[in-house]
């Protein structure tokens, strides 16, 4: 018995002796983490740091802009041209002169005589710039082309035009001249330039292609009527429907002209009292064929 407990107080005291080392393993290991993470806290908090000073200079620069741009809530920033909140500029702004309006190449015509609208185009300055580009010399009779029911509020539609088709050295047309004519103002300005090939048959003949001769020949031949009396036939244009170009069903259709001043169609008064038109194919229409775009009768 005695052998017995003493070798069992033996083991015992053996087994406290060999856990006092894993204790010290433990202690050890706690310190080591507790010695690593010290230094990510202060590295944490120096990152803190750093970010709220960030946003404290932002704040700031926001107000800042805040302030240029007028929006400041204090009403402490200084208006008037030259201050940070309003637009600045040579003219326009308190104690300027007013900005001239934009130049949009208008140029004085005092009558509607084709002799004296062909002066007044012939002495405009982009008649004169794309003489050299395009090699024109002389220019025919320009014909005016009236705008034919049109309310847009753009005055390529609204105002009528005169068209001139123009010569090369050797007398061949070379192109053809559009200018809207502001008929109150008595002025007017380019438009657009066509140019024409040997090759296009319109360079054999001056602008407008159709005669009204021709036109009031058509209106005869159809339809046994003459124009009304005190009446003369007048070239006209309008803005077309935007189906009627790009769409090829029978419904669609029309080949009759009229959908540009460079393009137009006669109109004519007719001893009837109703009003007819001749397209450049030579069909005779009334009012109800064109294709006028809506809303714009």
């Amino acid at each position: 018995m005695s052998h017995a407990k003493k070798s069992a107080k033996k083991r015992r005291v053996g087994h406290k002796q060999l856990g006092m080392p894993g204790i010290h393993k433990q202690h050890s290991s706690q310190r080591n983490k507790r010695t690593l993470f010290a230094p990510v806290i202060g590295l944490t908090m120096a990152i803190v740091l750093l970010i709220g000073l960030a946003l404290l200079v932002i704040i700031g620069h926001a107000g800042n802009i805040a302030s240029a741009s007028g929006g400041n809530p204090g009403g402490n920033v200084p208006v008037g041209y030259g201050s940070l909140n309003h637009a600045k500029g040579s003219c326009g702004n308190p104690g300027q002169a007013a900005c001239p309006a934009i130049d949009a190449g208008w140029f004085t015509v005092t009558s509607e005589s084709p002799q004296t609208v062909a002066t007044a185009i012939a002495h405009s300055s982009q008649f004169v710039t794309m003489q050299g580009r395009y090699s024109y010399v002389t220019s025919d009779t320009p014909a005016l082309v009236h705008a034919f029911a049109a309310h847009t509020g753009n005055d390529y539609y609204d105002d009528d035009h005169w068209v001139v088709s123009v010569r090369d050295a050797m007398g061949m047309r070379c192109g053809i001249f559009d200018f809207v004519y502001d008929r109150v103002h008595q002025r007017m300005r380019f438009s657009s330039y066509g140019v024409l090939t040997s090759l296009d048959a319109n360079s054999r003949q001056a602008f407008p292609y159709i005669s009204s001769s021709t036109a009031v020949a058509r209106l005869q031949g159809k339809l046994k009527l003459q124009p009304k009396a005190g009446t003369q036939p007048e070239l006209i244009f309008f803005p077309i429907d935007p189906n009627f170009p790009v769409l090829t069903s029978p419904a669609h259709k029309w080949s009759g002209g009229g959908n540009s001043p460079m393009e137009p169609i006669w109109h004519i008064a007719a001893s009837n009292g109703q009003d007819y038109f001749v397209g450049s194919d030579l069909g005779v229409y009334t009012q109800t064929n064109l294709p006028v775009a809506k809303g714009q009768q």
